[in-house]
C-alpha cells in the first residue's frame, strides 16, 4: 500500500504524522497526561499535545508506513519523504519547520533509517547529518540504521516481531541509538587505492632510492626521519653517479626554507640578500640549486629563482631533484593561501611548481605526515605516472589530553600550567588569539625576569629581538625560557627537539585549522604531556564556499565566477594545469570539512600521528595530582581522625570551587589508601557526601557569596531538606556526619540556623555579618573554612 506523505495542513505538508485513533492516542499518551472526551477528539489534537510536551520521545522514519509501524507499538514517529525529505521544498539545507518545532527544549529524537543495501548508500551519513541538525535546534538527538542479519526496515522488523520471528535478544534494537558525537569511522585524508610500500620503522635512503619511478611520496608521523632520508638519498645518489645533484625545494614558510637549505647545502632564497646563506656558501656541500617559499619563487631580477630553474632545466635538461616536504601545506599555500607578496606573483610561482613537477629530468620527492588523495592526484595529473607511496606505521606513542574549550577546561589548563610553573618546569602554550594567550599566561604565578616569551602577530611581539632570535635558532634560544606562549603565526615555523618540555598546551580557536594545530602540538618535540582544547567546529577556518564535497565546492566556485567577468576568469583558469584546477576544488572541500567537523577530523589525524587520546579529566587524575612526596605527607596526615576530616573537607571545597572533578577525587582517594581495605577507602572517599551536597543544593549555597536568612539559595536548601523521608534523612546524615533527628522535617518552618551546620560539613561557613536591611535582615558572606593543619 503506497501512502502519500502529507499532513492535513500547510504546516505539516511533506511530513507524515500518523493519525492516531482515540484509543491509540489514549494508550500511547495517557502516561504523559493526555485526556479528553472521545466525542471531542480529532487526530490533530494528539499531535498538538505531542508538540507541547517535550518529554515525549520521537522517532523519525523515512516513510509514512514505517512511521505508522513504529506508532503501532508505542514509539511516536514522524515520517519523512525519503532520507533527504526532512528539508523544506526546494531547500534541503533548511529543516522542516514542524521538525524544528518538535526539536525544541531537549526532546529526545532518534533518526532511524533503513539498512544501507549498497556500498554507495548514504543512509547512515544522512541519518547522522539530520540528527546533528536537530541537535542544533535543541533536541537531544541520535540516529540508527538497521543492521545486517535482521530485517532492513522498521516496518519489516516490527512485522517480524509480531509474527514471533525475531530472537529474544534482537528486540532490544528497537530502542538502540547512536550518539551524534560518534562519527562513522575515522577520518583519513588518504583513502584511495594507491600502490603502497609499507614499513614499520623510520625512513632510510633506501626507501627513496629503491623506487623505480621518479615520483616518491613518504608518509609517516612526525619524527620518522623523512627529511633525513631525503638528505642521505641525495648523498648516496651523488656517490653512485660521481656528480653533484641539482636540488630544489618548495616550502610554505621562510623558517622551513632556512632549515631545508642548510640541510641540503643549497641557496636559501629566504635569507638576507648578500648573506652566505643567500649565496649558497654556508655549507661544505656546495650543491647547485635553491630552497624557497612561494613569495620568493619568482623575482624580477637576474637572481636564480625557482621560476628561472624551471626554464633552465626545460631548455637544458639534466638530472635534478625537487623536494616537496610537507606537501599538503605547500600545495594549499601556493595555490590558495600565502601573503600579499605571493598573491602578486602566484601565476609565476605556480608556473614554476607545475613545470618542475612535470619535467621528465626532475625527480619529485614529497613527504608529509598528512598527505592525502588530493596531493597524490595532483602529482599524478602533472607527471602522468602514479606516485610511489612509502608509508611507515612507526610512531612514538604520545599521550594527549583532549577536551572542548569551556570555562572548566580552561581552568584545568591553567591548573596544569600553574603546577608546572610552581615546580620550575618548562612549558609551551599555544592559543588561537593573542587575547586568550595573554589571559591564560596572566593567570599564572608571575614569571621571573627573562624566563617568559610571548610570540604573537602584534607589533610589540614582531619588534621584539628575542622573538627574532627564537625564530632564527629555536633550539638554542628556546632552551633559555621556562615559558613560551605562541600564536598561529608560528604554529609550523619553529621546532625545538633537544630541550625537554614538561607540558605543551594548545587552545584551538578562531581560524586555527586542524593541520596547523597538529603542528603546534609538536613545536616542542620532546614534550612529556600535551593538552588540546579543540571545539567541534572552527567555522572561521573554512574556505569561501563552505561546501564539504569537491563537486559542490566546484559548483559554488563556478557560480561565483559567473557573477563576474567570465572572460577574466577564463583567461586565468586557462593558465593553470587541469590537475591544479581540480586540486583547487578538492582543497577547498577538504578545508571546509576539517573546519566544520573539526574535532572528528582532528581525532583521525592525531591517531595517524601516534597520539594516545585521553579525556582531559584524566590529566587531573594522573598529571595534576600530588607527586610522591605530597602523597607520602598526605598519607601520614590520614593517620589521625583530624587528618581524615581535613582531607574530606578540602576535597569538598575543591569540588565546590570547580577546580577538580569527582573522578579526580576518587582517583586520589584510591592512591592515598593503596594497600588498605575498602573501609580505609570509605573513610577518605567523598563521593556520597558530594552527591548528597548536590541533592540538597548545598554546593549552590556555598558558592552564593552574600546571603540572608531568606535568600533563594537558603530557601532551596530548606525545601530539599523538607522533602526528605526517613531513609533519605538517614542517608544525608550519614554522608554529612550529622544526626538525622537534627535535620528539618516537612512541618518545620524555615530556620537558617539549622542550615549553617550542614554547610560547615562541606567546608564552608558564614563569616561575620556584612550588613543588614529592614526587609532582609542580617547578611553574611559564605566563605571556605580555613583547613590549614595546626603548626607544631
Amino acid at each position: 500500500m503506497k501512502i502519500d506523505v502529507r499532513g492535513w495542513d500547510a504546516i505539516n505538508h511533506g511530513l507524515a504524522l500518523p493519525p492516531f485513533s482515540y484509543q491509540g492516542a489514549v494508550e500511547h499518551l495517557a502516561d504523559y497526561g493526555f485526556s479528553m472526551p472521545a466525542q471531542d477528539y480529532l487526530p490533530w489534537k494528539a499531535w498538538d499535545f505531542i508538540a507541547r510536551h517535550q518529554e515525549i520521545p520521537i522517532w523519525i522514519e523515512e516513510s509514512a508506513l514505517k512511521a505508522m509501524a513504529a506508532c503501532s507499538i508505542g514509539q511516536i514517529a514522524v515520517g519523512v519523504n525519503g532520507i533527504n525529505g526532512a528539508g523544506q521544498p526546494g531547500r534541503s539545507d533548511r529543516l522542516h519547520p514542524t521538525l524544528k518545532l518538535l526539536a525544541r527544549h531537549g526532546r529526545s529524537i532518534t533518526v532511524r533509517f533503513d539498512r544501507p543495501e549498497k556500498v554507495t548508500s548514504k543512509s547512515a551519513q544522512v541519518a547522522q547529518y539530520l540528527a546533528r541538525k536537530l541537535e542544533k535546534e535543541g533536541a537531544s538527538s541520535s540516529w540508527w540504521c538497521w543492521l545486517p542479519a535482521m530485517p532492513a526496515k522498521t516496518d519489516d522488523f516490527i512485522a517480524a516481531m509480531i509474527r514471533g520471528e525475531l530472537a529474544a535478544d534482537q528486540k532490544v534494537f528497537l530502542d538502540t541509538k547512536v550518539s551524534t558525537a560518534v562519527k562513522i569511522g575515522s577520518y583519513r585524508r588518504l583513502t584511495g587505492a594507491w600502490p603502497r610500500h609499507r614499513i614499520d620503522r623510520e625512513f632510510q635512503a633506501a626507501d627513496v632510492l629503491g623506487i623505480a619511478g621518479r615520483v616518491v611520496v613518504l608518509k609517516g608521523a612526525t619524527g620518522t626521519a623523512k627529511s633525513k632520508a631525503f638528505v642521505d638519498a641525495i648523498t648516496q645518489l651523488e656517490a653512485a653517479t660521481g656528480q653533484k645533484q641539482i636540488v630544489l625545494g618548495a616550502y610554505h614558510r621562510a623558517s622551513l626554507v632556512h632549515k631545508g637549505a642548510a640541510e641540503f647545502g643549497v641557496c636559501d632564497l629566504s635569507a638576507l640578500a648578500g648573506s652566505a646563506e643567500r649565496e649558497g656558501l654556508h655549507g661544505a656541500v656546495g650543491r647547485a640549486g635553491l630552497f624557497c617559499c612561494g613569495e620568493s619563487a619568482y623575482k624580477d631580477s637576474s637572481e636564480m629563482t625557482l621560476w628561472r630553474w624551471f626554464w633552465e632545466l626545460k631548455e637544458k635538461p639534466r638530472p635534478a631533484v625537487l623536494i616537496l616536504d610537507e606537501i599538503s601545506q605547500v600545495l594549499a599555500n601556493w595555490v590558495m593561501g600565502g601573503t600579499d607578496a605571493l598573491r602578486s606573483i602566484r601565476g609565476k610561482a605556480l608556473d614554476a611548481l607545475e613545470g618542475l613537477v612535470g619535467l621528465e629530468c626532475v625527480k619529485v620527492w614529497a613527504a608529509d605526515a598528512l598527505v592525502g588523495d588530493v596531493e597524490m592526484e595532483w602529482l599524478k595529473g602533472l607527471t602522468g605516472e602514479t606516485p610511489a607511496l612509502v608509508e611507515s606505521s612507526f610512531t612514538r606513542p604520545r599521550p594527549l589530553y583532549l577536551a572542548e574549550p569551556t570555562k572548566h577546561s580552561e581552568q584545568t589548563v591553567v591548573q596544569a600550567l600553574t603546577a608546572a610553573a610552581n615546580k620550575g618546569s618548562r612549558f609551551w602554550l599555544g592559543c588561537g588569539t593573542p587575547t586568550t594567550l595573554h589571559r591564560l599566561l596572566d593567570a599564572l604565578p608571575e614569571a621571573a625576569e627573562g624566563t617568559e616569551l610571548r610570540i604573537t602577530g602584534e607589533d610589540k611581539s614582531r619588534a621584539d629581538p628575542r622573538v627574532m632570535r627564537l625564530m632564527a635558532d629555536t633550539e638554542a634560544e628556546g632552551a633559555t625560557y621556562q615559558r613560551v606562549g605562541f600564536s598561529p603565526a608560528v604554529s609550523c615555523g619553529i621546532s625545538m627537539a633537544e630541550t625537554p618540555v614538561n607540558l605543551t598546551a594548545v587552545v584551538q580557536e578562531f581560524c586555527w585549522a586542524a593541520e596547523d594545530v597538529l603542528q603546534a602540538l609538536n613545536r616542542a618535540r620532546n614534550t612529556r604531556e600535551r593538552i588540546l582544547l579543540a571545539p567541534k567546529a572552527v567555522p572561521e577556518a573554512a574556505g569561501i564556499t563552505k561546501e564539504t564535497s569537491a563537486f559542490r565546492a566546484a559548483k559554488a566556485l563556478k557560480e561565483s565566477m559567473e557573477a563576474g567577468s567570465l572572460k577574466d576568469y577564463a583567461a586565468l583558469i586557462e593558465q593553470r594545469h587541469p590537475a591544479t584546477r581540480k586540486a583547487v576544488a578538492e582543497l577547498e572541500a577538504r578545508r571546509n570539512l576539517e573546519a566544520l567537523a573539526n574535532q572528528w577530523c582532528l581525532r583521525g589525524l592525531l591517531a595517524e600521528e601516534g597520539y594516545i587520546i585521553e579525556p582531559l579529566d584524566k590529566l587531573i587524575l594522573e598529571g595534576a595530582g600530588p607527586d610522591q612526596n605530597d602523597l607520602a605527607n598526605e598519607r601520614k596526615a590520614l593517620r589521625t581522625p583530624e587528618g581524615i576530616e581535613r582531607h574530606r573537607l578540602t576535597a569538598l571545597q575543591r569540588l565546590v570551587a570547580g577546580t577538580t572533578s569527582i573522578d579526580a577525587e576518587q582517583h586520589l582517594a584510591k592512591r592515598l589508601i593503596e594497600g588498605g581495605t575498602f573501609l580505609d577507602l570509605k573513610q577518605v572517599d567523598v563521593s556520597e557526601a558530594w552527591a548528597v551536597a548536590q541533592e540538597l543544593q548545598l554546593d549552590i549555597l556555598a558558592g552564593a557569596g552574600i546571603v540572608h536568612a531568606t535568600s533563594e539559595e537558603v530557601v532551596a536548601v530548606w525545601e530539599q531538606l523538607s522533602q526528605l523521608d526517613r531513609q533519605s534523612a538517614k542517608r544525608a546524615s550519614r554522608a554529612l556526619g550529622v544526626r538525622s533527628d537534627r535535620l528539618p522535617g516537612p512541618l518545620d518552618t524555615l530556620d537558617v540556623r539549622k542550615v549553617w551546620p550542614l554547610l560547615k560539613r562541606i567546608g564552608y561557613g558564614k563569616g561575620k555579618p556584612v550588613g543588614e536591611t529592614r526587609a532582609e535582615g542580617k547578611k553574611w558572606e559564605i566563605t571556605p573554612i580555613c583547613l590549614d593543619p595546626p603548626k607544631p
